[in-house]
This record gives C-alpha cells, sequence and structure tokens, in this order.
C-alpha cells in the first residue's frame, strides 16, 4: 500500500503526541523523516506527501528513501495537489490518502483512492518506528559462558585466553630479557 500524505493536515493530528508543531520552522523536514521509516518498513511501499505554499530552505533534499514531497505553488494549494495526483494514479487501489480533511477524502473515495485518517497512519507509524517493534524478528543476545566460549576457541584452533596475571608476567619476562644493540 502505498501512501498520499496531506503534510500539514498530518501535522496538526502529531502535535499532542510528536515533537513536531506547525509552528515549528523545520516541520517538514521533521516529518518526512518519519515518513521515511514508513516508506522503508516495507519494500516498494511509496509516501507522496504534499505540503501547502512554502519554500524547504534546508540543505538536506527532502525527497528519497521511497517519499517524494511536494510544495503547492500559488495559487492552489495543497488540496489540489493532491486531487490531481490522485486523478494521475494509474492504480488508484493501490494508494490511500492520509488525511482529515473531509472534502479531499470525498474525492478520493470517488477515484477508488482508499483512505486512511491521520490517527489510524499515526498509529501505523508509531508501531513501524518503535525500536522494539522493528527488531521483534530477533531473538535475544544471550551471552555465552566460560565453558562455551572456551569450547569455540579449541573447536577454532584459537590460542587459550590468558589470566592478566599471566599477561603481566609475560610483560616483566619481555622488560628482564637483554636487548640488542642496535646497529
Amino acid at each position: 500500500m502505498n501512501f498520499i500524505v496531506d503534510g500539514h493536515n498530518l501535522i496538526g493530528s502529531l502535535s499532542h503526541i510528536s515533537q513536531i508543531s506547525l509552528q515549528d520552522y523545520d516541520d517538514e523536514f521533521k516529518l518526512v523523516m518519519l515518513l521515511r521509516r514508513v516508506s522503508t518498513a516495507k519494500k516498494g511501499r511509496h509516501v507522496l506527501v504534499v505540503f501547502d505554499r512554502g519554500v524547504y530552505n534546508q540543505h538536506q533534499p527532502l525527497n528519497g528513501y521511497g517519499v517524494t514531497c511536494h510544495f503547492a505553488t500559488s495559487p492552489q494549494d495543497a488540496d489540489a495537489v493532491i486531487i490531481r495526483k490522485m486523478r494521475q494514479f494509474p492504480k488508484t487501489h493501490d494508494w490511500s490518502l492520509v488525511s482529515n480533511d473531509r472534502r479531499i477524502i470525498d474525492v478520493a473515495l470517488q477515484l477508488g483512492v482508499r483512505h486512511t485518517s491521520n490517527q489510524m497512519f499515526i498509529q501505523h507509524m508509531l508501531r513501524i518506528t518503535n525500536t522494539k517493534a522493528e527488531y521483534h524478528d530477533e531473538k535475544p543476545e544471550v551471552p555465552l559462558s566460560p565453558n562455551e566460549i572456551e569450547a569455540w576457541r579449541i573447536a577454532m584452533n584459537l590460542p587459550v585466553e590468558l589470566s592478566d596475571e599471566q599477561l603481566l608476567m609475560q610483560e616483566v619476562v619481555r622488560d628482564l630479557k637483554p636487548r640488542s644493540p642496535k646497529k
């Protein structure tokens, strides 16, 4: 499932649970960083995010990692751009609109584009961006016992690990050996 996101509409819904606010100068950047995690969580997923008028002046480009950003230019607003983009989708059923804006939701449903409310999408993002959930398939690392380590050393023909006392004694012996004069 690909997503077309009404960017500022979603940021307005995120402000109570995240550190993103419409008043932030880099609110678009922060949202895109979250959307990149959503897009890369599943191979082939694409997220198209549309923001109302504005110019992003950061040095780091926003497009990439499965996310494409569009800024509406005057006289259009994000809603008009989103509607135009949805009409251009070759397979509308492969896309879901993320917005709480009733006007574009109605158009999306008429075009056959699915709808995901901001709240449902936020829950989806939280599941994906939760670091514990990302690694749920991996088993927790269990440290090897000293006997297991010794068994691996023998199996791999590795030298036996020396104790601190043995290492200290090697250094003392090395220091006591006479050194040959340099030529």
